[in-house]
């Protein structure tokens, strides 16, 4: 006969292929989904009329590392403040740290808070959070500076839709919640597909958009269901 282990295993290669299969009927729906939508719509984006009765004041907080993002934080910046619909007016508070001196980027984030031409009237700032040496750090000092009622958090390295501020604040609103979640999806997918230098991996990107579908889309969902 079979021994306790035998149905172990078995089982445990069960759960295994269950999971296999309802992954790969989970990305298969997704994939056609997205793009049964995009024909229905012929290509265009769907634009779901929203109902926002108020229009709070927003801080946008964009922690960083500047030493590893000083190349990429001034294009985050600038698709926020010129991409992004807010109901309301927008601050949007670089909090950076930097174990030395990075002259030229430093200089340039002090640049453009000077500003004052920045789309609809919206204020932008960057200050550099001295005795920090991690991201936690960096937003505990910007809750101090802030004092909007409705808060967003974006990776220096974000470039959300620009409906997006305008769902998670109707979200909020109309479910009476202290905090929304969006979801996370790679914009360059389509690059990095087969490259031909030995140093880099290829289908990259689909493979980060398939690890980040696989948390928000099932690990999530799962997680909500239990609890």
């Amino acid at each position: 006969g079979y021994s306790f282990g035998h149905y172990c295993l078995a089982s445990l290669m069960l759960v295994t292929s269950g999971t296999g299969i309802l992954l790969t009927v989970g990305l298969v729906f997704i994939f056609f989904r997205r793009r049964l939508k995009t024909a229905i719509r012929g290509g265009k984006k769907e634009c779901v009329p929203l109902k926002i009765t108020q229009s709070p004041p927003i801080t946008a907080i964009i922690p960083c590392y500047l030493p590893n993002e000083q190349f990429i934080i001034e294009e985050t910046v600038n698709w926020i403040m010129k991409e992004v619909e807010s109901p309301g007016q927008l601050t949007v508070l670089v909090v950076y740290n930097t174990p030395h001196d990075i002259p030229d980027a430093e200089a340039k984030l002090a640049q453009m808070q000077e500003r004052t031409d920045w789309p609809h009237g919206r204020v932008f700032k960057a200050r550099r959070v001295r005795d920090s040496k991690s991201k936690s750090a960096n937003l505990n000092a910007a809750w101090a500076e802030t004092a909007d009622e409705y808060v967003v958090i974006y990776d220096a390295d974000h470039h959300p839709d620009p409906r997006s501020l305008l769902l998670l604040v109707e979200k909020m609103i109309r479910k009476d919640v202290a905090a929304v979640q969006g979801s996370v999806y790679i914009r360059n997918v389509q690059q990095n597909q087969f490259g031909c230098n030995p140093c880099s991996c290829p289908c990259l990107g689909r493979i980060i958009d398939a690890e980040f579908f696989w948390d928000f889309f099932l690990q999530r969902l799962a997680m909500r269901t239990v609890v």
